[in-house]
């Protein structure tokens, strides 16, 4: 059970929102080195467009309910998640942030208390488990790319622990 964490709906809007925007940049920057080919290619270009796809969608909401959204940050360091020069690097990486982003709308979710936000937050977990699938099945096609019944979830101050490294300077 997730441990609560008393945020607000416009509080847990922006710290999704903030995942996105990391999650986004990976892929804009991964994508564009062309280091990937074939189905792997492929498969990010399109999660690239779901991220992006997020960051707009919580960024209307965010906006939408009175609030300010987070802006992306001037840079990230992805390379704290290893040597992406290579498809390897970038398979383990992008498994990473995926399945914290899951962790992160898992552990999140039952704080939410308007139910449109939920359905939205809803929808982008079921986007970003498919992604952890995606990339588990092109890391290793004879494994098994959902394991769990019941991913984990991760309080949002264990996420923002996990992903301050990759986080650059505000903008």
């Amino acid at each position: 059970m997730a441990q609560a964490f008393f945020m607000d709906d416009l509080e847990i809007l922006n710290y999704a929102l903030t995942l996105e925007h990391l999650e986004a940049a990976f892929y804009v920057q991964i994508n564009a080195a062309g280091v990937l080919t074939g189905d792997a290619a492929s498969y990010f270009a399109t999660i690239g467009e779901h991220e992006t796809a997020h960051v707009t969608a919580l960024t209307g909401a965010i906006s939408g309910a009175g609030g300010t959204p987070v802006a992306a940050r001037a840079s990230y360091n992805f390379d704290a998640l290893g040597d992406l020069s290579t498809a390897d690097g970038i398979l383990a990486a992008a498994e990473i942030l995926e399945a914290t982003g899951v962790a992160a709308y898992n552990g999140a979710g039952p704080e939410i208390s308007d139910s449109s936000i939920l359905s939205t937050a809803g929808a982008i977990v079921q986007t970003e488990a498919n992604h952890v699938a995606i990339i588990r099945v092109l890391i290793d096609p004879d494994a098994n790319p959902v394991p769990d019944a019941f991913p984990e979830a991760m309080a949002p101050q264990d996420v923002l622990d996990a992903v301050t490294p990759l986080l650059g300077p505000e903008a």
